[in-house]
């Protein structure tokens, strides 16, 4: 996909540091505009549903007969930028979420539990991110990784031990909570959905969508991409070459 799409795109001379050295690089603005005036000027699309672990190429080969033509998939799907973002197969899709939400969540009662303001003295308590976590009563540890005041909960890693339903303490900042339950991070709560299908922050009366529901989602509903109908392919790969190199 890569050199079936990018051999068209013109390589452009870019300052990344500014600090006067000069790289070429693909001119990706120019990808972008392409690809939306061609997402609207295209009008013969259609469907279609990608199974279980199924390669871009063998899509590509089943629409077209001719397996390198599956960069047009990403020329047309707002949703698919790269390979990254092709549906992931059941056993790619679990690494990728044990990766991304690595992290042990320790829930507390209230956001003042974790982070807070005292107006009188103008002192703020709050735990800090880098710092190590213990509990006494069960000897677990873990490092601060986020602390999330919006959910009432702080997200360790390199955690070793069990936490448990017990005060925890921050090493440097000696701010300290009872924990109220303790969970995988990707059972953790993303968001809220409240009674129209909107998403939200505020739980009360809302239902809460997990750090690994809102992955699922993501992931199924790249399982249905739009397609150029194999008798407009030709026509629009010549157009898509003609505006990328004007």
């Amino acid at each position: 996909m890569a050199q079936g799409f990018f051999k068209n795109i013109p390589n452009i001379n870019y300052d990344f540091k500014s600090d006067g050295k000069y790289y070429q690089a693909k001119d990706l603005f120019r990808k972008v505009s392409v690809w939306s005036y061609l997402q609207e000027g295209i009008s013969g699309y259609n469907y279609y549903r990608i199974t279980e672990g199924e390669r871009p190429d063998v899509v590509a080969s089943k629409l077209y007969g001719d397996g390198t033509l599956y960069w047009t998939f990403f020329l047309v799907n707002e949703n698919l930028q790269d390979l990254n973002d092709w549906p992931k197969s059941n056993q790619l899709f679990n690494k990728f979420v044990d990766r991304k939400y690595s992290g042990t969540v320790l829930k507390c009662g209230v956001p003042t539990d974790i982070i807070s303001h005292n107006h009188t003295t103008g002192v703020s308590s709050k735990f800090l991110t880098g710092e190590t976590v213990t509990q006494s009563s069960s000897g677990a540890t873990g490092v601060v990784t986020k602390i999330d005041p919006t959910n009432n909960r702080i997200i360790l890693n390199s955690v070793t031990g069990t936490f448990t339903n017990t005060t925890v303490v921050g090493s440097e900042s000696l701010k300290s909570f009872t924990v109220l339950s303790v969970l995988r991070e990707q059972d953790g709560i993303h968001h809220y959905i409240d009674s129209k299908g909107l998403l939200t922050t505020v739980s009360t009366g809302n239902t809460p969508v997990s750090n690994l529901r809102y992955e699922l989602d993501i992931n199924e509903e790249k399982h249905l991409i739009r397609y150029i109908e194999p008798k407009y392919i030709g026509k629009v790969i010549k157009e898509f070459t003609e505006i990328i190199r004007d």
